[in-house]
């Protein structure tokens, strides 16, 4: 039953197709393709398991040996026959066969496993079954139609449909993994599954139940367990498990039915990555079949094995000696063809010992770095044992390592480094390196004056003038960048001025690294004041530069990417954010490691300016769990503090292990070495300091007023919540009037304007407001401005048009999954019926009228009447036919 309901999931489409053909009436045939694992076996139990079907009542299992044998795939079934060559005889002996085994079960049905290993004696005969005997054929085989093969034509006949099983979608991809494992995964983790397995459905399985043994799934048990509050996220730690028995079966039984020669075009691909045709039949290599039946893919002209998760069991699958013959062979090919060696080609030459210039490893690994492929530039650097013999290559792999978040690791290499260079220019850029990882890990003031001050004293005595003032130039600037740094992003203050940074940022000669600091930082000023256009136009051109700075690009994209989403979020460009939010969703297994907690947190905050709350705290969870794996860009303390307030914000109590305070932490700001995972390294960043102010927790010497962005948020998620007179006792509403009024974009204009308008006694204002709220899709001040309008309303005894307007933001809080507040809530009552307004209501819809009404209740007419019309008042109506659409969304029924 487990099984059935999965496949109905899954593959809802193809299932209610198998279901109508051996449902219906008459003889019929169905080929069901796809490549192995895809499920066709699992289908079709399901199908058969739908009662009234019944069981097979023969079922036949083709193999390579019997195709070349005359009825071969019949001759289980022909037991009692002499000779098996007349069709005649055939037939009436599976005739005896089927009347024997069928008694009074329909439909009849016949299943064969891999028809593609079909012989063409039993094709005719299968389909003169179908024609003749009103059997229903199930033939299930690997791969694409071959034309002029037994199925192939067994699928151009009339009487029969073929199904093609393509990839999962990243839904049914979820609901095979989630049904292994048993747990809700985040959504990163399930795209990540996607791209890792191919979409395949055993894959998918295999990989799920390896993860779950070998305890690679990680889940936040300090977030509340309850599933009332949010589904418990697991996120998977590693992107590829380790190839235990389980998977080295997979890929036995995937390759058991291929040929020698195609095997080793697997272990080639594996080995060297996606090659070119011409390679591939230099080598002699076959990949047409393979390409057909979809264990190989062509892609940007090359082609290459289908997921990531093959191309490891393959590697696993093939023995030393394998892969040292198929490493001459290749070679021999390339050489001919002058092909240029890719980073996979190189890696697969190190593993095997053979010897590689460091400058073509070096050249590899900085490529696969700027594609953000970390893990195989890393490997690079330590087979190639670059950074013992050669500086930039010691270089790279800091630089990798502080990209991938290993901070420590990066820190012991650039201090051994630091010792052994001469070089001015390489090791200016390695002492800025140690500054920048520095600020990410254990350390405080005094130890970052330390570095600055040997950098600063290692150019004494050095002969060449020119190199030292280069060299002292990158010393200056990364000292001011440092003191800027420590000002924006700890408590230390006070915070610099946008003039300071303005000033340090027109220097022509500012080195590319402290340029691309000091624009973060800037933008980082503007969107903590609520400046946050000023903000984007400093941070897009930065991502545009970032792309002709390749080593930096690996470090910082993620970073400008994170705020470019964040102003568009808070400047209420909702349809450009979600776009720019969704260009970096990318298919690739690296880029969703590297941005997936960053995009988490950006959908949780969008859900939040929406008022979606369930779903933002959903979000940050998710955030909250990704960010603690990698949080390559300093996060994880903001989203714990978001994820904090949405809790506070839903009444619900922050658990002990989340309710931290700025005196928990170490008073530098940077991680203390018993910090858990990395928080304490983010948690005095600016947003995060802001959100912990929101909170009631600011850090000594600060208040949520030094961060007027978030002020104006709080502020106005708390004047929501307040009645206008209540408002008008307060100074709240005139505080967020004056911090929205002298802030950038849509968002903070709507509640500029909103503040206005709630000290007005008209509806027909906040009506207009509305209007143009829902064209700048700002649900939170839409519904806020028809909820205070129809207040206005029924005030003035207009019911009706009240009624209207609370219908209206009834349906669109249902709409939108919003939670409106308490406020709202409280104006909706105002359009709640009773039970027996309900009770009327039902009745009319039905079709009674008023008199049929009061018989069926037992009141008088004029009762009816008076119910109906106040009921036509709550709901904004004039006509009775109205009451089939108008639903009771404007308010719950009172008893």
């Amino acid at each position: 039953m487990k099984q059935q309901q999965l496949i109905t999931r899954t593959r809802p489409t193809e299932y209610n197709r198998l279901l109508q053909i051996l449902q219906q009436p008459g003889p019929a045939g169905v080929v069901v393709l796809g490549e192995l694992g895809m499920g066709k076996t699992s289908l079709v139990e399901a199908v058969l398991a739908t009662p009234g079907i019944g069981e097979p009542v023969m079922k036949l299992h083709c193999t390579p040996s019997l195709s070349t044998i005359a009825h071969g795939a019949l001759s289980p079934y022909l037991g009692a026959l002499e000779t098996i060559d007349e069709p005649v005889g055939v037939l009436r002996e599976l005739n005896r066969s089927l009347f024997s085994a069928r008694g009074h079960a329909t439909p009849h049905i016949v299943v064969v496993e891999d028809a593609q290993f079909l012989d063409p004696q039993s094709c005719f005969i299968l389909s003169l079954l179908v024609e003749n005997a009103e059997v229903k054929v199930l033939a299930l085989g690997n791969g694409s139609l071959q034309a002029g093969s037994p199925l192939g034509t067994l699928a151009e006949l009339g009487t029969f449909t073929t199904v093609a099983l393509q990839r999962l979608d990243r839904n049914g991809v979820r609901a095979v993994a989630e049904g292994v494992i048993g747990r809700r995964l985040g959504d990163g983790t399930v795209r990540l599954i996607d791209v890792v397995t191919g979409g395949n459905p055993r894959f998918v399985e295999a990989y799920a139940a390896s993860c779950l043994e070998q305890g690679t799934l990680f889940h936040d048990d300090r977030l509340p367990q309850d599933r009332s509050i949010h589904e418990p996220v697991w996120i998977v730690a590693r992107a590829l498990p380790e190839i235990d028995t389980r998977l080295l079966s997979l890929g036995r039984e995937i390759t058991r039915g291929l040929s020698s020669q195609e095997r080793r075009t697997l272990l080639l691909l594996a080995l060297a990555g996606p090659q070119q045709p011409d390679l591939l039949e230099q080598c002699g290599l076959p990949y047409g079949r393979l390409v057909k039946t979809g264990e190989l893919v062509l892609s940007g002209g090359a082609v290459c094995l289908k997921s990531r998760l093959m191309e490891r069991i393959v590697r696993a699958l093939a023995s030393e000696q394998d892969t040292a013959q198929l490493h001459e062979l290749w070679c021999a090919a390339a050489a001919e063809l002058g092909k240029a060696h890719s980073a996979l080609e190189v890696l697969w030459c190190l593993e095997i010992g053979k010897q590689v210039p460091s400058e073509l490893v070096l050249a590899c690994a900085e490529r696969t770095a700027r594609n953000l492929d970390f893990t195989l530039a890393l490997r690079l650097c330590e087979l190639g044992k670059l950074s013992q013999h050669h500086g930039q290559g010691a270089l790279l792999e800091a630089q990798v390592l502080l990209s991938m978040g290993r901070h420590y690791a990066a820190r012991a290499l650039l201090l051994r480094l630091i010792d052994q260079l001469t070089d001015l220019s390489l090791l200016g850029q390695a002492y800025a390196y140690l500054v920048e990882v520095t600020t990410c890990i254990e350390a405080d003031g005094a130890e970052l004056e330390r570095i600055l001050d040997e950098w600063r004293q290692r150019a004494q005595g050095h002969p060449d003038g020119e190199a030292v003032a280069g060299f002292m130039a990158l010393q200056s600037a990364g000292a001011q960048a440092l003191d800027f740094w420590i000002r924006v992003n700890t408590a230390r203050g006070p915070l610099p001025s946008v003039a300071e940074l303005q000033d340090f940022l027109s220097d022509p000669q500012l080195p590319v690294q402290a340029r691309f600091i000091g624009q973060i930082m800037l933008s980082d000023l503007h969107s903590s004041a609520g400046n946050c256009q000023q903000a984007l136009e400093l941070l897009e051109p930065v991502l545009e530069l970032l792309k002709e700075h390749a080593p930096l690009q690996a470090m910082y994209e993620v970073r400008v990417f994170f705020r470019i989403g964040w102003n568009l979020l808070y400047l209420g460009e909702y349809e450009r954010a979600e776009a720019f939010i969704d260009s970096y969703r990318q298919p690739r297994l690296r880029s969703i490691q590297h941005y997936q907690g960053a995009i988490s947190l950006l959908d949780g905050i969008s859900h939040l300016l929406q008022g979606k709350v369930q779903p933002a705290l959903a979000k940050m969870a998710e955030a909250v769990t990704e960010l603690q794996i990698v949080d390559t860009t300093q996060l994880l303390a903001l989203a714990s503090n978001l994820y904090r307030l949405l809790l506070a914000r839903m009444g619900i109590d922050v658990p002990v292990a989340l309710a931290t305070a700025p005196e928990d932490f170490s008073s530098s700001g940077m991680i203390s070495p018993s910090g858990q995972l990395g928080e304490e390294s983010s948690e005095q960043r600016i947003f995060a300091r802001a959100f912990a102010a929101g909170l009631g927790n600011p850090y000594q010497g600060e208040s949520l007023q030094c961060f007027p962005m978030v002020e104006r948020e709080i502020l106005f998620s708390l004047t929501r919540q307040l009645g206008d007179e209540e408002l008008a006792e307060s100074a709240q509403g005139e505080r967020l009037r004056a911090l929205a009024a002298g802030q950038e974009g849509s968002r903070a204009a709507l509640q500029a304007r909103l503040m206005e308008l709630r000290g007005s006694r008209l509806g027909e204002p906040l009506e207009q407001l509305a209007q143009e709220a829902l064209s700048k899709q700002d649900y939170l001040v839409v519904i806020e401005a028809w909820a205070r309008a129809a207040e206005r309303y029924a005030q003035a005894g207009d019911q009706r048009r009240c009624g209207a307007l609370l219908r209206r933001a009834a349906r669109l809080i249902e709409q939108q999954g919003m939670h409106p507040g308490k406020y709202i809530d409280r104006v909706l009552a105002i359009t709640e019926l009773t039970a027996r307004e309900t009770e009327i209501v039902n009745l009319a819809r039905q079709g009674l009228n008023n008199a049929q009404i009061a018989r069926a209740l037992t009141v008088s007419q004029r009762t009816v009447e008076g119910h109906l019309y106040r009921v036509f008042s709550k709901l904004g109506i004039t006509e009775r036919a109205e009451l089939d659409h108008a639903g009771l969304e404007a308010g719950t029924t009172r008893k």
